[in-house]
């Protein structure tokens, strides 16, 4: 199961995460994994390599352990701004503060509209239909695209979706969208399919645009259907790679 109950969790806040304020009241009573597992035969971005789990040692010698190769863009991960932008000031995995890691959730349900257009992109109108049901998407915020794209997960060419020409078809961010939720400065953004571009669009915009503004972005997510469109907080908890431009992350969602 992806949902755990919790004993009532009630934090209020502020203090410090290793000298950054975070400034919140958290209270909730479940938490949901958007994170998908890591194992041999998952999809893997085209071009790339699939992740390697092999057994070194079994409970023969007393003890179990496993060797992991994999690239770093591989499953549930945070792209960090260094990924696609260069120069002084652009957060790398490690750099990424604590205080942009644990922050309110917006979930964007497209579900429909991915059904009818494989290659859907998130609107400035979705962003606004949204804000005019929810309010306003305020500062700091993760904001979740819900395509139900990662129900395909367990099928790994359904989710990678490469036509014969090579083409890869699977919803995304617009530009429009990704500049409109720069200057909502929202933490970062995230999407239950490969990337936050769309498929098809292997210029990837989206990444420039986010990622030159120092926001961050998650991709692989999973059970965004358990998360309310507005209410829940996000732990992040990805791995800090020193240098690292990717990583794989732990992400919960937790629920009042």
């Amino acid at each position: 199961m992806f949902t755990r109950s919790l004993l009532v969790l009630s934090l209020l806040l502020p203090f410090h995460l290793n000298g950054e304020s975070l400034d919140m009241m958290i209270k909730a009573t479940k938490a949901v994994d958007l994170t998908q597992p890591l194992y041999n035969g998952m999809p893997y971005w085209p071009g790339t390599e699939p992740i390697s789990i092999e057994r070194l040692a079994d409970y023969d010698k007393g003890y179990r352990m496993h060797k992991f190769t994999m690239w770093e863009n591989i499953g549930t991960h945070v792209d960090s701004p260094s990924h696609f932008a260069a120069g002084e000031g652009k957060r790398t995995i490690d750099q990424l503060p604590l205080n942009k890691l644990i922050v309110p959730i917006v979930v964007i349900d497209v579900k429909s509209k991915v059904a009818a257009n494989e290659d859907y992109q998130l609107s400035v109108e979705d962003i606004e239909h949204w804000e005019r049901e929810h309010g306003k998407i305020g500062k700091d915020t993760l904001v979740m695209m819900n395509t139900a794209w990662s129900t395909k997960f367990s099928e790994p060419e359904a989710y990678i979706n490469q036509d014969r020409e090579g083409v890869l078809h699977f919803p995304g961010f617009s530009v429009s969208a990704a500049q409109l939720l720069v200057e909502r400065d929202v933490a970062g953004i995230g999407i239950d399919t490969m990337s936050l571009d769309p498929g098809n669009d292997l210029s990837f915009p989206v990444h420039k645009v986010m990622l030159a503004a120092n926001k961050y972005q998650i991709e692989n997510l999973t059970n965004l259907d358990a998360v309310p469109a507005r209410g829940a907080v996000a732990v992040v908890a990805v791995l800090p790679i020193r240098d690292g431009s990717q990583a794989q992350a732990r992400v919960i969602a937790l629920i009042k």
